[in-house]
Formats: C-alpha cells, structure tokens, sequence
C-alpha cells in the first residue's frame, strides 16, 4: 500500500532522499519530517498520503482479517466465557502509530546509515 499502490495512485515518490547535510538534530527531524511530507512525481513536496493512509488502510485490513472475532467459548469452570474480539478501533489505530513509528525509526537509520557504515569501516581498516 504504500510503496506502490498508492504512490502510483496519487503520483508520490515513496523513496527516502537523505539529506546528509547539517548537523544531527537537522538531519533528524528532516528524517522524522519524511513521514509526512514526501515529493510528487513533479519533484514538489506534498504531504505523505500515501505514507499515512496506506499505513492506517494496512493496519485496518491485518487488524479485521487477522484478529479473532469475540466468541463465547465453555471452559469446565465457566460454561458462558466470552472472550472479546481484538477487532477494534483501538487495536487498529494501535497498529496504525506502530507502523508509523517503525517507518520513522527505519528513515531516521538510512539518513544516518552512510556515517555508522564510514565509522565501522575506519575501525575495520586499523
């Protein structure tokens, strides 16, 4: 969803372009920053549909096909044991801002992936 659907739907680029300028808390925000603003296919930045609602359309759809629906299940101890479904708009806002932190923790990395590679590099060589 959204590394192709709906990139090519809405003609947004999903690639991560680094900075590489700046120091560490200016690289980390426009890290952070890439979650919600990405480039058109024109080259102009716009905010990151496809980012953000194909995240929130990925955790409804694992959220409501995967999820146990409630049941009522008889135990020896407990005949009528209901056990609630996990369907919920809570799970799937949970999943949702799961996955959006994950995405952010994963572009934060490539921005600075090239400098941890060139430091562990150096001390490799001595």
């Amino acid at each position: 969803m959204t590394a192709a659907v709906l990139p090519s739907i809405l003609h947004q680029d999903p690639r991560f372009f680094q900075s590489g300028k700046g120091g560490y808390g200016r690289r980390t925000v426009y890290a952070v920053s890439r979650i919600f603003i990405t480039r058109s296919d024109s080259g102009r930045s716009q905010f990151n549909y496809s980012e953000v609602f194909g995240s929130a359309m990925s955790a409804a759809i694992s959220t409501y096909s995967y999820h146990p629906r409630s049941r009522y299940i008889s135990t020896p101890s407990n005949p009528h044991l209901f056990i609630g479904s996990d369907r919920t708009i809570e799970n799937t806002a949970s999943v949702w801002a799961t996955q959006l932190c994950y995405d952010t923790f994963t572009i934060v990395i490539k921005e600075f992936w090239p400098d941890i590679h060139r430091k562990f590099a150096q001390k490799k060589k001595n």
